[in-house]
């Protein structure tokens, strides 16, 4: 054992102490030693353990004694890794794996009972990071026959409606009153009805000086309209999208854990397909 970063040795223990086996996880040299390596180096372990068919595990806070790593920080990464590391995407699959395969519980361990109320709001909140970046991953991943602008606008009044979000969804004919040509123009060439969609969290009411805007770009598949793309690759356009899904993510997560913010997400969505109404190179859209 060299406890290189990324290695994880299994070790069984025979019967002399209650768990079944013990994984030590190397962590790397100190000098680089950082919150992202204990991300890192959590997805990696907990993937092990999945593919050994491990249940429950318990880990100590990576990084909190010698490495110098703060204890909410260690505790934050060691969810968000574990979570993220063991992230998969097989909705579509005709054999979904066992339901019943992989490490469905993992405790965090900690000595000095004075860090628990830290440590546990850390976990949470490493939980709601992770929990947002999975949404986005499975909006990106989907196909765009099933990504559609309506399906994201779908996924968007779920979220408004789980945290209370002010939530506008406008379709072709507000979107012509406001004279929005650009989306109107790239929709032309699809038979995809286009979506404009506003997510509002108000974490700060009292203070309307204190904003952060949001947008993202939901183009759920690129074709590149009459300037059509090459074929090779052109399957990967389907994540045209990935700003939209980062940006429903991101309030989301804000709004998960009640940041004191006023938000705006603006998610303009719609196809870009070659058909026999869609834009020129040269077209003028107002």
């Amino acid at each position: 054992i060299k406890g290189t970063k990324g290695e994880v040795t299994v070790i069984h223990t025979l019967g002399k102490i209650p768990p079944a086996r013990v994984v030590v996880a190397g962590l790397g040299k100190q000098k680089n030693f950082s919150a992202d390596v204990v991300r890192q180096v959590m997805g990696t372990t907990c993937r092990r353990l999945r593919g050994a068919g491990i249940k429950k595990a318990a880990t100590i806070l990576h990084g909190a004694g010698i490495g110098g790593l703060d204890t909410a920080e260690s505790a934050q990464a060691i969810a968000e890794g574990g979570l993220l590391g063991l992230y998969t995407f097989k909705r579509h699959f005709s054999k979904a794996e066992d339901n019943e395969k992989g490490l469905k519980e993992l405790t965090v361990v900690e000595v000095d009972d004075s860090k628990l109320s830290t440590i546990q709001e850390a976990l949470d909140r490493g939980k709601v990071f992770a929990e947002a970046a999975m949404l986005a991953r499975d909006m990106v991943n989907e196909p765009s026959n099933f990504m559609t602008p309506t399906h994201i606008s779908e996924i968007a009044l779920q979220i408004a409606e789980e945290y209370g979000l002010e939530a506008t969804i406008m379709d072709k004919p507000q979107m012509e009153e406001l004279g929005m040509g650009g989306l109107l123009g790239v929709a032309k060439g699809s038979t995809e009805p286009p979506k404009f969609i506003v997510l509002r969290y108000h974490g700060d009411p009292g203070n309307p000086d204190n904003n952060l805007g949001v947008l993202g770009k939901g183009i759920t598949f690129d074709t590149g309209g009459i300037s059509l793309k090459g074929a090779a690759g052109m399957g990967e356009m389907k994540g045209d999208m990935a700003g939209a899904a980062s940006a429903i993510g991101a309030i989301k997560a804000i709004s998960g854990l009640r940041v004191k913010l006023n938000v705006t997400a603006v998610v303009p969505t719609t196809e870009n397909m070659p058909g026999g109404e869609a834009q020129r190179p040269g077209d003028i859209v107002r």
